[in-house]
């Protein structure tokens, strides 16, 4: 059992065992040595992967090497040594072989008999079978055959060559193999003279006598690939060898000495590197004809690391990766070790060709992983060690928090499985709405399992990869903020789709290629068929054709009809019952290659000089190649020649050959055959052309070169011109090709006349070469021909295999930036589960783009089958489709799939506000702005926000709103004239309120209609403080002066008390009084003041107007409709949510707790707007009414003890406190109009609708036409009050019978007579002043009228009705109706009594109150 640590343990090998070959009955040391830096490790050996028993013949030596004493047959095998430490881990060394030394008696090649002409070339072969490698001896004649005649070569590889044969040479030859273990000699082989010399007149076609082998030999070796020919032609002239590599011919002088001749015609290279592999042809031409052989050349190169795994300190239930690259020819194979066990994959330990991983860390995945790498030259291994610590991420902070700098995240609400199929899950939950969560941890685990997973994500939402199907998995989501986790998690359940019972892949496929046409194809079948298998699905494809599917019953197949030297991609499915299972892996292989079938193209024969003909062509179709093309063969001869003419053969990457020594003035036939390691090709029809006549002019230098054609690749560019014009019949004896990099003529190369193609090799990739081609002759060099080249980039040829593309794309949108794409891969099976490298690409684009061609998308990789694409745009439709790659095989796109993405706030604020000033009305101004540039949805409204104070919070700004989303701009009015405002604008959509627009400032200009006549006005440019002082000293002069006035005439009357009593006492026996209360009945205050009182007659243009205070801030605009669609605003402040006391009991419930507040907006006193009492419209005629509300009460809620604004005091109403039902709305002096009763509450997204414009009186008339002219709200939920509401709880002045206070004012008392006035000492003449009541009647309802203010203008008579139950809307500021007549001013009446003295003192009292009140108002600073 291992225990957690906290730190890495040092544990390695020093020395590891290497491969070894031992003859029987010898002794053997394999080493091992380990280094630790805790203590001495246990060592065990094991052998076959077996522990290997200790005993006499196998002894451990305390380093830890194992000695074995005496080696036999049961020795073999391969041998590791591990190290262990305890409670940690442990390692095992590479893999060492053991194998005892031995000899065969079958050769693998023996010397064969050979009858050649003297002077030809005799080469015999021997290789023997045995470890160690045996060495080769010669005998001729049962003599040792030494190499001390020059004609005579032993190779060391087992090759005798004799060049030229003697007659001497002729004889019999065998060869000896000799080891370790024995000696063993060969077959005898004959060389004899060929007596036929019928064949030399008409020549002899070349024939090899040794032929290159393919050959796999490891990097920095050296090597001889062997090669020779016989046939002499009609010149007796012997075949010419020369060797090309990947059907280009070997330039000797540009190899740097690595590459030589050697002998008759073999090619040896000295330290061989990985670039010398390849195919190499060795070609034996003559005048008859010619000849190739092939052979490969295979690099070995040791396993060797580019990326070594390293060391990884994780914690539990999260994953480790482990890199781990290899390189080595062959590739190595790669596996995995933990703790010197294999590793077992599983659906948590996943292997792959670079890496392991390891998810759902446990502790008991703790210890030692080793990435091992062998092929055939060896193995290597590298080591990295995991700590897997416990994970307290999950429960760190769960009943704590730091400090108590921050309360925890609420947990995950609303957790839901978005799509679940059978290897993974996509999650979604409700976003945290208070903004603390910065991120999400999402755990699962698999129902059973001990392995937790987990993910961190920002989002909310998440996908969980590499599940299995039918599986139960347990999943918790928890939040997170910068110090802690949530106290809670939302959890739930979920079970993934189930797996069909289809079979697991078969296995032990094998491909083999039988011939050009054929390939065998065997497997065995799948280990878990899952019921009985009906038949296998072979499918096959090349890399240029179209996939083919075949049954088959049984294990095998030969696949015929296939095209010579094409890859096969080639796959097995099993069926059962329930379908298709699992594929098998891919396995490729390439059929053998035959004869061009076809020939080449595009050939052309031209006339160079009298003795020189040029050919051009190209290769044949690729698809009739069949293989390698290693040349071409082309045929000439005079027209009317009995004989079949000569033949040359250049190198596979010639388009252009030059046929010299001909004869002037004579036609010549040409045909071209294209030529594989298999032979040659059909060859082109016959080509005619003449040489010329004269010879050429050699007295000039040529001309340039009529064109210059290049082919640029990663290290080389092929170049090909053609001849100067032959028309100037100069002649040409050379070419000099010039290049360089980015300059001419660098480096040079002077070429042959007959050369008109070279390539420039060793250049650098993606590098610009200005080449250069010149003609010259024994003159000198002609006119220069430039062009220039840029090499492509350096790439690794890999096989391509054509693959399907995805099906069945489908979109799922989770959220305004998320979209989740699936889609499924045919190759892979109905289990969908990837076996192998291969990843998949998704791409998209705007869906506008797409209609407008445009080809910019954005890619994502995947090597899953789904796709988690979130950072997209909010309401943007987007286009998708997927792609498969695998290594360079890239299937099409797939079908594209369209869908949009939510909509979100809008991300930006409203641009270019614009503030216009209204023409005409210096009171108004016309905001204009432009939409958001991110609007993030369909824009439905936008709300104005402005006040005169900047540094107010934004809950004070007076708001004002537009629901459609298409406008654009908004009047606001009632503005303050010359007074600076500021303006802010919102837009919202279907989600919420996106941010605020920069504030922009404005200034109202002057209104020049009130700078005339305007005294004592608060204004910007008010009158200077001295004057102020001066007209406020007046008045409270004045008002000093009548208090003493009046306290004289108080005494006067005093002083004839008695008498008035005894008046009083007549009066009251003339008119008896009905009712309650008649021995204590006193006069209320006359709210008339009597005709009789003498005053001035007050014109407007003697005086200063009468003004009324209102606020500076108009809170409504009469342009815009109901705002009752508005959806509810939030922007981080407390808004006041105004409602009827109707409807307070139903909505009460739904309100949060009742906050201290101002229940309006109070506005600033120092600009007031000042209304002339005279410039208002003739009224109505009033009906009087008693408000309920304290004169000055500026909010409802100071009755309940709440704070609020400042009011003033309550004291005796006047008529200024006097509402009136019909005319222009009524304003109480100094106050701000009072609202209907109403209840403030403080809730969210809520505004206060602002009150109708002054100009609207239409909805004065009718309430049922406008119910816009009461309370407003702005939000949802808010329904406006209809009338009948609007006048509930309302008090009117309407006095029942026997009532004498109506909520705390004092109310008529009942009687038979009038209210009295001072204009009438006789009570009985007041009764002809009310219309339609007598003193006689008792009326059920007594209506009361105002009294009038012989301060304001005479106005029409006034009238009285019954009055009804409606609601008291906000009114404008009249002048109460009174009538004056010039000139008239009646002597002031006697008083009757001291108790009516009195009430017309306190009255006096009340009135003197109100003339403070205005005062104070009108000059208030």
């Amino acid at each position: 059992m291992l225990t957690a640590t906290t730190s890495f343990t040092e544990l390695t090998f020093l020395e590891e065992p290497s491969d070894l070959v031992v003859s029987r009955g010898n002794a053997v040391t394999l080493h091992c040595s380990i280094q630790s830096e805790a203590g001495m490790p246990n060592v065990v050996w094991m052998k076959d992967g077996k522990p290997l028993g200790l005993d006499d013949q196998n002894i451990l030596w305390p380093n830890g090497s194992l000695h074995i004493t005496n080696v036999d047959g049961s020795n073999r095998g391969l041998y590791q040594c591990m190290a262990t430490l305890p409670q940690t881990g442990a390692i095992i060394s590479r893999f060492a072989s053991l194998h005892t030394a031995y000899l065969s008696r079958n050769f693998i090649r023996e010397p064969q008999d050979l009858k050649i002409y003297l002077q030809e070339v005799a080469m015999f072969e021997c290789e023997g079978d045995g470890l160690p490698a045996p060495n080769v001896t010669w005998y001729k004649d049962n003599s040792l055959l030494r190499d001390f005649k020059p004609n005579i070569l032993v190779y060391p590889d087992g090759v005798l060559e004799i060049n030229p044969v003697e007659f001497s040479d002729f004889g019999t030859y065998y060869c000896q193999v000799e080891n370790t273990e024995r000696a063993r000699s060969s077959r005898l082989a004959k060389l004899e003279q060929n007596g036929n010399t019928d064949s030399f007149d008409d020549g002899t076609a070349p024939w090899f006598v040794a032929t290159p082998r393919d050959t796999s030999i490891p990097e920095g070796s050296s090597t001889i690939l062997f090669c020779g020919a016989n046939g002499f032609d009609t010149l007796r002239k012997k075949p010419e060898i020369t060797w090309l590599k990947d059907g280009e011919t070997i330039i000797f002088n540009s190899t740097q000495g690595r590459l030589k001749l050697k002998g008759a015609g073999s090619l040896q290279i000295f330290n061989v590197q990985p670039f010398d592999a390849g195919t190499y042809s060795c070609r034996s031409n003559n005048l008859e004809d010619s000849i190739d052989a092939e052979a490969t050349l295979t690099v070995l190169v040791r396993p060797h690391f580019e990326t070594k795994p390293q060391s990884v300190m994780a914690y539990e239930k999260t994953e480790a990766i482990f890199n781990c690259k290899l390189k080595g020819s062959p590739a190595p194979e790669v596996r995995w070790t933990k703790d010197g066990l294999p590793l077992q994959e599983s659906n948590y330990i996943i292997e792959n060709e670079d890496h392991l991983r390891i998810m759902g860390l446990v502790t008991s995945d703790s210890g030692y992983y080793q990435c091992h790498g062998s092929n055939e030259l060896g193995s290597i291994q590298a080591i990295a060690q995991l700590v897997v610590l416990p994970n307290t991420l999950a429960t760190l902070t769960d009943r704590y928090s730091y400090g108590g700098q921050r309360s925890p995240p609420s947990k995950p609400t609303g957790l839901a499985a978005a799509i679940v199929s059978k290897r993974f899950i996509t999650l979604r939950w409700d976003k945290d709405g208070d903004g603390g969560t910065t991120g999400y941890t999402v755990f699962w685990r698999e129902q059973g399992s001990l392995r937790e997973r987990m993910l961190n994500t920002t989002q909310p939402e998440a996908t969980l990869q590499r599940l299995n199907p039918d599986s139960r998995y347990q999943i918790q989501v928890r939040a997170f903020n910068s110090v802690q986790y949530s106290w809670s998690y939302a959890s739930m359940e979920v079970d993934t789709e189930k797996d069909v019972a289809v079979p697991s892949p078969p296995v032990n496929i094998r491909v083999t290629p039988q011939s050009p046409e054929s390939i065998l194809v065997t497997w065995d079948p799948p280990l878990q068929p899952k019921g009985q298998i009906l038949k296998y699905l072979l499918s096959y494809e090349d890399s240029h054709g179209s996939p083919k599917q075949i049954e088959v019953l049984d294990t095998r197949k030969l696949l015929t009809g296939l095209m010579a030297f094409r890859t096969y991609t080639i796959r097995v499915v099993a069926v059962n019952e329930n379908g298709e299972g699992m594929s098998t892996r891919e396995m490729t292989t390439k059929t053998y290659s035959d004869k061009p079938s076809e020939p080449p193209q595009n050939a052309t024969l031209e006339t160079a000089s009298s003795t020189s003909l040029i050919v051009r062509w190209e290769p044949p179709p690729r698809e009739h190649q069949n293989g390698k093309i290693t040349g071409y063969k082309i045929r000439y001869k005079m027209k009317g020649a009995s004989r079949n003419g000569a033949t040359v053969t250049t190198d596979g990457n010639r388009r252009l050959y030059a046929l010299t020594n001909l004869e002037k003035m004579t036609e010549y036939q040409v045909r071209i055959s294209a030529l594989t390691v298999n032979g040659s090709g059909p060859l082109t029809p016959k080509l005619k052309a003449t040489t010329y006549e004269d010879d050429l002019d050699e007295s000039r230098v040529p001309d340039a070169p009529r064109t210059v054609t290049v082919t640029p690749h990663a290290t080389s560019i092929r170049v090909s011109w053609t001849t100067p014009p032959p028309e100037k019949k100069i002649v040409v004896r050379g070419y000099v090709l010039g290049w360089g990099k980015g300059v001419p003529d660098s480096k040079k190369k002077v070429l042959g006349p007959d050369t008109q193609i070279y390539t420039i090799e060793n250049l650098i990739p993606s590098s610009e070469y200005v080449i250069t081609v010149r003609a010259m002759n024994n003159k000198g060099e002609g006119l220069t021909r430039y062009t220039t080249a840029i090499t492509t980039k350096e790439s690794v040829e890999e096989r391509l295999i054509p693959l399907f593309p995805p099906v069945g794309l489908k979109t799922m949108v989770l959220s305004s930036s998320t979209i989740v794409l699936t889609w499924t891969d045919t190759s892979i099976g109905p289990s969908q589960k990837l076996l192998d490298n291969r990843y998949y690409t998704v791409r998209y684009r705007l869906a506008t783009e797409a209609e407008n061609d445009n080809n910019r998308y954005w890619y994502l990789n995947s090597t899953d089958l789904n796709a988690h694409i979130d950072h997209l745009r909010p309401n943007t439709k987007y286009e998708f489709d997927v792609k498969i790659t695998k290594g360079r095989s890239v299937s099409p796109w797939s079908m594209k799939e369209s869908n949009k993405t939510m909509e979100d706030v809008p991300a930006t604020a409203p641009v270019d506000l614009t503030p216009v000033p209204k023409k005409n009305d210096p009171r108004a101004v016309i905001m204009n702005w432009q939409p958001p540039a991110k609007p993030n949805g369909q824009i439905t409204g936008y709300l104005v926000f402005y006040t005169t104070d900047p540094k107010q919070d934004l809950r004070e700004w007076v708001v004002d709103g537009v629901l459609e989303g298409d406008e654009l701009s908004a009047t606001i009015k009632r503005l303050t004239p010359s007074t600076t405002y500021y303006f802010k604008v919102q837009a919202r959509n279907s989600k919420g309120y996106g941010p605020l627009s920069e504030t922009v400032i404005y200034k109202t200009p002057q209104d020049s209609r009130d700078s005339e006549g305007r005294r004592g006005s608060n204004s910007e440019s008010g009158l200077p403080t001295g004057i102020m002082n001066i007209i406020i000293a007046s008045v409270v002069g004045a008002a000093f002066c009548v208090i003493i006035i009046v306290i004289a005439v108080i005494y006067c009357k005093r002083r004839d008390n008695e008498q008035r009593l005894k008046r009083q006492a007549q009066q009251n026996q003339q008119s008896p009084v009905k009712g309650k209360g008649q021995g204590r009945d006193l006069k209320p205050p006359d709210l008339w003041i009597h005709d009789n009182m003498e005053m001035k007659n007050i014109d407007k243009g003697q005086r200063s107007e009468s003004t009324l205070t209102m606020s500076t801030t108009r809170r409504s605009s009469n342009d815009y409709r109901s705002m009752d669609d508005l959806p509810p605003y939030h922007e981080d402040r407390n808004e006041m949510y105004y409602q009827s006391p109707s409807d307070h009991d139903e909505r009460e419930r739904f309100l949060p707790p009742r906050q201290p507040g101002p229940g309006i907006i109070r506005p600033k006193a120092t600009k007031p707007l000042m209304i002339p009492v005279d410039a208002q419209p003739p009224p109505r005629e009033p009906i009087a009414m008693v408000t309920a509300l304290p004169n000055g009460a500026l909010n409802p809620n100071l009755d309940r003890g709440e704070p609020g604004v400042m009011s003033r005091p309550g004291f005796p109403r006047t008529q200024y406190n006097m509402q009136y039902t019909s005319g222009g709305p009524r304003v109480n002096a100094g106050d701000l109009p009072q609202p209907p009763p109403i209840q403030a509450y403080p809730i969210d997204y809520a505004y206060k609708r602002p009150i109708y414009d002054e100009d609207d009186t239409s909805s004065l008339h009718s309430c049922h036409d406008d119910r816009s002219f009461s309370s407003r709200s702005i939000g949802y939920g808010q329904k406006p009050p209809d009338c009948h509401s609007l006048g509930q709880g309302q008090p009117m002045a309407v006095i029942a019978p026997g009532q004498h206070e109506f909520d705390g004012h004092r109310s008529l008392p009942r009687g038979n007579r009038p209210m009295r006035s001072f204009t009438s000492p006789n009570p009985h003449n007041q009764s002809n002043l009310f219309s339609g009541v007598h003193h006689h009647s008792t009326p059920k309802h007594q209506i009361v009228k105002p009294q009038q203010s012989p301060y304001k203008k005479a106005g029409p008579p006034l009238t009285s009705a019954p009055i009804k139950p409606r609601a008291i809307p906000v009114i404008k500021p009249k002048a109460p109706d009174v009538v004056l007549k010039a000139g008239v001013d009646p002597d002031i009446q006697k008083s009757e009594s001291t108790e009516e003295l009195s009430a017309e003192m306190a009255n006096l009292d009340c009135l003197m109150k109100d003339l403070n009140a205005i005062t104070q108002q009108n000059f208030e600073v």
